[in-house]
């Protein structure tokens, strides 16, 4: 059914009178996989081939288009023969009130007849198995949405030349048509999201998965390794708040470690650097071993309530050195590494505090939540929350966790480039490993190239690569360092980009050597070149780089310590009697807000 493309062909879409919403949405999502859209009018009483289409060869164009443009053209012999030449084409925008489908039925030969409305009720969305893409982590799965009317294609019900890519309560939403030499992609419903908009307060992608998956597993069939592809998808476990001795809670690290061996998954504990003196030796001993499937990261400092959603500069950047500072102890006094990522406190933080890990030297966060506190001063778009790590904020990447609630998450998350890193806290393990074992295999599973490493290699090794030319790729990291190995069997140019400010890159380091870069239009740009099978060892080193004392007050201490103590209590004793821990919670928050105001600075 897929037809050949000698060369990489241009995406052309043509619209009525200048590009609608549904067309600039189309070029924005084309833009986010690397592509380049260009519009052609097609004026509403010209007759002929628009002039930017005259002097296309076969196969040199794909086309995408709405409903009001296969209406308005489908009985012009242009158009005809500019889809007959097109190895790709997309229709979007198909509702069931517009008009009567005779450019649909054309352009399908009678195999699809028209839209229907397929009801209100909670719907059940399913990814065919077989979409021509093999890698593609969202097939054969489904998902569940009920976010107003679904809308599904009328098919002759015994034609093979149709295929259902994705269905909504077993009709037809997405559908793959035969038609000559070309493929065509009809997507029914109203108009396509606009990624340039900004997220809801609750930032959830769920309401646009069916058809930001349609639109991707159209671009990627039509433009392949041209589009911005990652070349190993990082997967790990992020287990929250246990310090390192043999137990904490429900986590027994001896056993734990065993299980992580046998299934082949890797955890990372979001570590509070408060306890660094609290590590046992021995436990310490028996994790540092583990490198390829056990790291700690860092998870606030004092872990106090919103301790990095404050807005006081001077605060922030002194909690984020004592934070480091204390790491950086726990590792002379161990021996065991730790990532420079940070997990905050319940989730909270300020567009401040990313400055403050940015200037210290931090080089990723890792959050449940991409919304800082701030947020209206600059807020998110929902591209944001499809790039691999938002960057909105200081170019510095906080990558997405989820909790583990429902795989499809995680494949929507691998299908668009993303690391898929898991969240749990100790109660994860109040029934032993299985559940885990459960979600390393659940993901291990997904299509695509999944690996589980620890968060820290998660950082440094995460890029989008594509291909823009014979052996030259373009490559996009996120990190402050990246670790790139050609796998390929020849050498290939780099051409490098990350996202980044200009005027605070003192220098670019590959290996010990320094090379030239520039730093254009939100983008820091340098080239390397690699052998078949060589590693690339980058680092980015910036002009601003400091790490204050941080001064509190002894009525801080007293409260941090407090909390600290009664949620170890909480976890480690009462974790097992449910009126006891929610006793112990209620007690908590009332001695921590009686004894902290504001930051706790003197």
């Amino acid at each position: 059914m897929s037809p050949m493309v000698p060369h990489s062909p241009s995406l052309f879409v043509l619209c009525l009178g200048g590009p609608g919403s549904a067309d600039l949405a189309l070029s924005k999502l084309a833009e986010l996989l690397g592509l380049e859209a260009q519009f052609v009018e097609v004026p509403e009483q010209f007759k002929g081939r628009p002039t930017a289409l005259q002097t296309l060869a076969p196969g040199a164009h794909v086309i995408a288009l709405g409903q009001a443009i296969l209406e308005r053209c489908h009985e012009e012999e242009w158009f005809s023969i500019l889809l007959t030449d097109a190895p790709f084409v997309f229709v979007y925008g198909l509702r069931p009130d517009e008009g009567d489908f005779r450019g649909l039925r054309w352009l399908t030969d009678q195999n699809v007849f028209s839209v229907v409305c397929a009801g209100v009720a909670q719907r059940q969305f399913t990814v065919a198995s077989d979409v021509g893409l093999a890698d593609l982590p969202v097939s054969g799965r489904s998902f569940s949405g009920d976010c107003g009317p679904a809308v599904a294609f009328s098919v002759r019900p015994t034609e093979s030349a149709v295929s259902a890519y994705i269905s909504v309560n077993g009709q037809p939403h997405f559908v793959g048509v035969a038609r000559g030499r070309s493929v065509l992609f009809l997507l029914a419903g109203d108009e396509l999201v606009d990624i340039g908009a900004a997220v809801p307060r609750t930032p959830s992608l769920r309401p646009w998965y069916a058809q930001l998956i349609a639109v991707t597993i159209f671009l990627r069939r039509a433009f392949g390794d041209r589009c911005w592809t990652a070349p190993v998808i990082g997967a790990n476990m992020v287990v929250d708040d246990p310090y390192l001795k043999r137990r904490y809670g429900f986590v027994h690290y001896e056993t734990l470690v065993d299980e992580l061996a046998r299934i082949d998954g890797a955890l990372t504990i979001a570590f509070i650097p408060y306890n660094f003196r609290r590590t046992s030796h021995e436990t310490a001993e028996l994790l540092r071993h583990q490198p390829q499937r056990f790291s700690i990261c860092v998870h606030g400092c004092d872990h106090t309530a919103g301790e990095f959603s404050s807005l006081d500069e001077e605060w922030l950047a002194g909690t984020t050195a004592c934070a480091l500072e204390r790491m950086e102890a726990h590792e002379s006094l161990t021996q065991m590494p730790y990532d420079k990522v940070m997990v905050f406190p319940q989730g909270r933080f300020s567009t401040k505090a990313i400055h403050a890990l940015k200037a210290c030297g931090m080089l990723a966060a890792a959050n449940t939540n991409p919304v800082p506190v701030d947020h209206d001063e600059n807020p998110l778009a929902i591209r944001d929350l499809l790039e691999p790590a938002v960057t909105r904020y200081e170019s510095f990447p906080i990558f997405l966790r989820r909790y583990p609630r429902d795989t499809f998450d995680y494949a929507f998350d691998a299908m668009f480039q993303k690391p898929i890193l898991a969240v749990e806290h100790h109660g994860f393990f109040r029934s032993g490993h299985k559940e885990l074992a459960r979600l390393v295999q659940d993901v291990s599973s997904l299509r695509g190239k999944v690996m589980w490493m620890p968060l820290g290699t998660v950082v440094r090794t995460h890029c989008l690569v594509r291909r823009t030319g014979d052996k030259q790729l373009a490559l996009r990291h996120f990190s402050s360092q990246l670790f790139y190995r050609n796998n390929s069997q020849y050498g290939v140019a780099l051409s490098i980009e990350k996202p980044e400010q200009e005027g605070k890159v003192k220098a670019v380091m590959i290996g010990d050597q320094g090379v030239s870069f520039f730093v254009h239009a939100g983008l820091l740009k340098y080239s390397a070149n690699l052998a078949a099978g060589e590693a690339l060892r980058a680092q980015i080193i910036y002009h601003e780089t400091y790490r204050p004392a941080r001064r509190v007050s002894w009525q801080y201490r007293l409260a941090a310590s407090a909390r600290r103590l009664m949620s170890e209590l909480r976890d480690n004793q009462l974790a097992r009697n449910e009126r006891l821990l929610s006793f112990s919670e209620r007690m908590k928050k009332m001695w921590f807000n009686s004894r902290t105001s504001g930051n706790g600075t003197s």
